[in-house]
C-alpha cells in the first residue's frame, strides 16, 4: 500500500509539472540513481519522444506494493502514469528492483508489435544483467533504455 501511495503522489507531482506535449518520467523509488543519472536518462527519453512520440517510463522499486509480481506492477504503473499515447499504445515501462533482484521491460499493445518479448529478454539478459551483477545500476538501466530506443528508431519500426 505504501508503494501505491508513493506512486500516486509522484504521478500527481509529475502531472502538475509536466509539459503536456512531452512525456518523461523516472520514478527512482529505490533511490539507486543519482540526480545527474536521472537527468541523463530523462534527456535520452525526451529526445526519443520528440523523434517518435513513443513514451518511456523507468521505475525503480524495492517491492511490488499491492501487486503479486513485476508484470502486474509494471502494467498497472504504466496505466496509472499514462505511459504511451492513447491512440498508439506506444509506451514502454522499464522496471528495476535491486532488492528483489528483478528487472522487466513491458510494452504497450502498439509497441509490442515492434518490440517483441524475445528481443526484450535479450536486452535484459545480455545488456542489463551483466551491469546489475556488478552493482552498476545506472549503467544497466541506461544500456536497456538505449537498446529499446535504438530498436524503436530503426527504419520500419514506427508505431502506427
Amino acid at each position: 500500500m505504501k508503494n501505491a501511495v508513493l506512486l500516486f503522489s509522484l504521478f500527481v507531482l509529475f502531472s502538475c509539472s509536466s509539459n503536456k506535449n512531452e512525456f518523461s518520467v523516472i520514478l527512482d523509488i529505490e533511490e539507486v540513481l543519482s540526480e545527474t543519472e536521472e537527468l541523463r536518462l530523462n534527456k535520452l527519453i525526451k529526445e526519443h519522444e520528440r523523434k517518435t512520440t513513443n513514451e518511456i517510463a523507468i521505475i525503480t522499486t524495492p517491492n511490488w506494493g499491492d501487486y503479486d509480481n513485476s508484470l502486474d506492477f509494471a502494467v498497472n504503473s504504466g496505466n496509472k502514469l499514462g505511459v504511451g499515447k492513447a491512440n498508439k499504445d506506444n509506451g514502454v515501462v522499464i522496471i528495476f528492483s535491486k532488492t528483489l533482484k528483478e528487472t522487466r521491460i513491458t510494452t504497450g499493445y502498439g509497441t509490442e508489435r515492434v518490440l517483441k518479448d524475445e528481443l526484450v529478454k535479450q536486452f535484459i539478459d545480455s545488456l542489463m544483467l551483466p551491469h546489475f551483477r556488478k552493482d552498476e545500476f545506472y549503467e544497466g538501466i541506461l544500456a536497456g533504455t538505449q537498446a529499446v530506443i535504438t530498436h524503436l528508431e530503426l527504419p520500419g519500426n514506427e508505431i502506427q
